[in-house]
């Protein structure tokens, strides 16, 4: 009877924790406690009382008042199969692509209705990188997120197109024109976007796809201020997606 009353309790207090956690993301890696209570919807004392106990724990680390995601989070996260599978199995391709481009590379797979980044590899040349890795970015808006999006279930895609946000003046919104453009890119095997996710950034990202035809992830660079040549570029990323589609197939990693 005790247990059975209690399970509740403890849901909630799993459900609260996990809003305090899910308060940090790639663009809010730093807050203070308002910001916290603000961003979880929380309560500031019931925030207190969880951040305090995440410190104990080492999931948070607290630094001159603020909060940041601490190392024992990471190292869990490092032990999910993305990481430890698909984003360890790519790297080498990854850093192929980049010796030969010399643009920045990326590695994204869908998260629900968004395209999350899992990897990026860059050098001394490339430039700065429109995102780092962990960002998330809507499906229609980059080259990674169309090659995603154009295989992605019907439900996913209607999802997606429902009310397409505006990110630059060249981002396209139109649903109909979303979907030509993810018929083209089934059809020609790869995605382009430029000044659509970031203005003076542009992309080409290609699907990494399994055996069985399902796509793992897409597979993309990227340029600031300088336009990408498809022809030379894409023939680059389809060898290298192949390759990882091979390895990470013969390993036999589970990413769902």
């Amino acid at each position: 009877m005790g247990e059975e009353g209690s399970a509740p309790r403890r849901a909630s207090v799993v459900s609260r924790t996990l809003s305090v956690l899910e308060a940090f993301d790639a663009e809010h890696h730093d807050l203070s406690l308002t910001d916290i209570s603000r961003r979880s919807g929380l309560p500031i004392a019931t925030c207190h009382r969880l951040v305090n106990e995440l410190v104990t724990w080492r999931a948070l680390v607290r630094v001159q008042g603020r909060y940041r995601i601490g190392h024992r989070l990471w190292a869990l996260g490092q032990l999910s199969p993305v990481r430890r599978g698909l984003a360890e199995t790519a790297a080498p391709y990854m850093h192929d692509v980049l010796f030969v481009t010399q643009n920045v590379v990326n590695l994204f797979i869908r998260d629900g209705g968004e395209a999350l980044l899992v990897e990026r590899i860059s050098g001394t040349r490339p430039g700065p990188a429109v995102r780092q890795s962990g960002n998330r970015v809507p499906l229609h808006a980059s080259a990674a997120g169309k090659v995603l999006l154009a295989y992605a279930p019907p439900d996913v895609v209607d999802d997606a197109l429902r009310e397409p946000v505006r990110l630059t003046p060249r981002t396209v919104t139109d649903p109909i024109r979303i979907r030509a453009e993810l018929g083209k890119v089934r059809s020609l095997g790869y995605a382009e976007s430029s000044g659509e996710l970031a203005e003076l950034a542009s992309g080409i990202a290609v699907p990494i796809i399994a055996l069985d035809g399902s796509v793992l992830a897409a597979l993309g660079v990227v340029a600031v201020g300088a336009p990408l040549n498809a022809g030379s570029v894409v023939p680059v990323l389809k060898v290298a997606a192949r390759a990882i589609a091979r390895q990470v197939q013969a390993a036999g990693y589970g990413l769902g």
